[in-house]
């Protein structure tokens, strides 16, 4: 798609709109007799599925026909070649070029756009802007409910809007919508919303300049380089308009009041209502219908007939007519030509194909892995081919039920799981098989049995704060203990932008990511986590750790072997900004070094803004000394100290296990004194404010949670230590 022209749609279906289904297929059907559909399709394209599976609908995220669709409406594709869904209006849907699915957080819509930078444009509610690294921000009002109180232009944020459908962006960034309910054509462009074509409130068929236009039931609009903008008019005039950057309104395509079917130029040309519009750098618009084909329009107004057979609802991949569509809605375009829809009573995304069809080929191959018994393997490869290649992973040479994505995942390894992986990556062009890659386990035979269980060792540590700037920010240690020249993978993250997800409000919009050894030394920074050289491997060990993947550009990460020694990781904000993050540590090998203990600094705050650390305890019963330090903090040079932390610890399950304010209160605060000796670390003052726990946990995660008492705040170091 050329930057300056955005995939536009529209969804007519009966849950929202004002003009129903049943009252578009009137419509369409109205003066229909004696038009015959098209047979003979002058430029037909191939369409292949993309992802979901048609018929069954649902929110799900996976690659392929493993992900799940409800009803998508609006499509847009990045100059990346990422499409981007508005699915029934609840979530913003990405597919790659692979056909990997995510849902991006915080998104809604079912008009649908993308700009030259990547800025994702929605509007069916409030018009929402939602930048690469997830902010979403709103840029005018939203869909009022009835009655002429439902159309205001002026300043964006008072502007009201009338079941607006259809939305486009020009590289300027001026953001024009199809206000569907209204008959009108908006325009909004900073920060102000003005009409640039129709009168509103009134439906009509007449061409000419601004409000002296009419239109009937505009659903779509794309907008070329020039600034000419593009209307999908639907209701009874079932026509493409074009208005100049003057508001100058002329008929392209379509005769009003007549609806049919019929290829040909200008009024000789007849459509069906149409849903969705957009326009490649050659200005040809392509148009999703309501009697289920795709029609193509040049800039002099020629109408041919893609794909789908009139008045027939199916589903089905082919070339021309016999490809078959069951109410396609959203459209856009890519910079190659290849064609996007969302085929929406299907829930598919459906591709067409201009370049020539390709064999698979596999450009990362799968990596063979040794992992203890129970661990979680990850098996992955990336290929390329025209259309999309299909997968099937097999083990041993036979395939494995259900294993058709690019990434194949064994939740808990066993020793009839050890063996020889391959996955068989096809299309219509051909297949390929990936090179072997092997599962093993460190002293079990293939099928044999397992081993006792290891001794107890931390695998996930984490630490959850507001980070602030200067003294500040959220400082990680951990230790990694071994013998000589033993070693450790590591996953560090400092996530921002991703918990945004997961409910969490204030984050850190850019993490900065800075790994120090021992002695102060710089050993590894990180911002924006995809810019590393192995972001693959990162994604790759994220998936083997079963740990939720990283969804913006904001959050930072490392991937690192180290040896046994003491670590600081330390999260910031870029820029000097503020915001709630999280610091993470995974241990992703399973070789003999392990961590043993994480300590964390930050600023404690009120809410939710309290100071979070989590640990994973594997293998046996564990011995843990958990300490928040506040007061005793200033002897080593640190201002604004918490004066007296409160410490709880949780289980996986949320129940409080231990809680303790004043460490040497507790009924065992002589074993705490003597479990500070032994791992030599430094003590805390009898009788001060600091907060201690002696515990042993079994396997599983745990939560320490460090507020200040009364409602206080202030600098808290909170520790976890494995002890003898």
């Amino acid at each position: 798609m050329s930057p300056f022209t955005s995939s536009a749609s529209a969804s007519n279906s009966p849950r929202r709109s004002p003009i129903s289904l049943g009252a578009f297929v009137a419509l369409a059907l109205a003066g229909a007799t004696g038009l015959n559909g098209q047979s003979d399709y002058a430029t037909p394209y191939t369409f292949t599925t993309l992802a979901g599976q048609a018929g069954v609908s649902g929110y799900l995220d996976g690659t392929g026909a493993a992900a799940l669709f409800e009803y998508p409406e609006g499509v847009a594709v990045d100059g990346a070649g990422n499409v981007y869904v508005a699915d029934n209006n609840v979530s913003i849907r990405k597919i790659t070029p692979a056909g990997v699915v995510t849902t991006i957080p915080g998104g809604a819509g079912q008009g649908i756009a993308v700009d030259g930078s990547g800025n994702l444009y929605t509007c069916g509610g409030p018009t929402q802007m939602i930048t690469p690294a997830g902010v979403v921000t709103t840029i005018a009002g939203g869909d009022a409910d009835s009655g002429p109180s439902s159309f205001q232009d002026g300043p964006a944020p008072m502007a009201k809007f009338y079941s607006p459908h259809g939305i486009a962006v020009d590289g300027a960034g001026n953001v024009y919508i199809a206000d569907s309910g209204n008959y009108v054509i908006r325009k909004i462009s900073n920060g102000f919303v003005s009409t640039i074509a129709g009168l509103p409130g009134t439906y009509g068929a007449a061409d000419g300049t601004g409000s002296a236009a009419r239109f009937s039931y505009p659903t779509c609009v794309a907008v070329d380089a020039s600034g000419n903008v593009y209307v999908g008019d639907a209701g009874s005039n079932c026509a493409i308009r074009k208005i100049t950057p003057a508001g100058v309104v002329t008929t392209l395509a379509g005769k009003f009041g007549t609806n049919g079917d019929t290829d040909g130029t200008g009024a000789a040309a007849l459509f069906y209502p149409m849903y969705g519009i957009t326009i490649d750098s050659s200005d040809n618009l392509y148009v999703t219908s309501a009697n289920n084909t795709i029609r193509k329009v040049t800039s002099a107004g020629v109408v041919t007939t893609l794909a789908g057979t009139s008045n027939v609802a199916g589903s089905a991949d082919g070339t021309g007519a016999k490809a078959l569509f069951n109410y396609p809605i959203g459209i856009a375009v890519d910079a190659a030509g290849d064609l996007f829809v969302g085929d929406s009573l299907n829930a598919t995304i459906r591709r067409s194909y201009v370049a020539s069809s390709s064999s698979p080929a596999i450009v990362t191959q799968p990596v063979s892995q040794s992992l203890a018994i129970g661990a979680s393997a990850t098996f992955s490869v990336t290929a390329t081919g025209v259309p999309v290649p299909t997968y099937q992973w097999q083990f041993n040479g036979s395939d494995i039920g259900g294993a058709t994505n690019p990434t194949l995942v064994i939740g808990s390894v066993q020793a009839a799981n050890l063996g020889s992986y391959t996955v068989i990556v096809a299309n219509a062009s051909g297949a390929v098989t990936s090179s072997a890659a092997t599962l093993s386990s460190p002293g079990v035979a293939p099928g044999g049995p397992a081993p006792v269980a290891s001794a107890a060792n931390f695998v996930d540590i984490s630490s959850r704060a507001s980070v602030g700037t200067g003294g500040n920010v959220l400082i990680a240690g951990f230790v990694i203990a071994g013998s000589a020249g033993s070693t450790e993978q590591v996953l560090i993250r400092g996530v921002g932008p991703t918990l945004g997800g997961f409910g969490v409000t204030g984050v850190l919009s850019q993490t900065a990511l800075t790994l120090f050894d021992s002695t102060g030394t710089q050993i590894g920074a990180n911002t924006g986590w995809s810019t590393n050289p192995d972001a693959a491997q990162i994604t790759s060990a994220t998936a083997a750790i079963n740990t939720f993947q990283l969804t913006s550009q904001g959050d930072s990460a490392l991937l690192v072997t180290l040896a046994p020694g003491a670590y600081t990781a330390q999260v910031s904000g870029a820029d000097q900004t503020q915001g709630v993050a999280l610091a993470e540590v995974y241990a992703v090998g399973t070789n003999s070094a392990q961590l043993t203990n994480i300590s964390s600094r930050a600023l404690v705050g009120t809410g939710s803004n309290v100071e979070i650390a989590g640990i994973v305890v594997r293998g046996s019963q564990a011995n843990v000394l958990i300490r928040a330090v506040g007061p005793t903090l200033s002897q080593f040079g640190v201002s604004g100290t918490l004066a007296e932390p409160m410490l709880s610890v949780m289980d996986s399950s949320g129940n409080t296990v231990a809680s303790n304010t004043g460490w040497s209160t507790n009924p065992n605060a002589a074993a705490v004194a003597s479990a500070t000796a032994a791992i030599h670390t430094f003590a805390l003052p009898t009788g001060s404010a600091d907060s201690a726990l002696l515990l042993t946990l079994q396997p599983g995660s745990y939560t320490a949670v460090v507020s200040g008492a009364g409602g206080t705040t202030g600098v808290a170091l909170v520790e976890a230590y494995q002890t003898p």
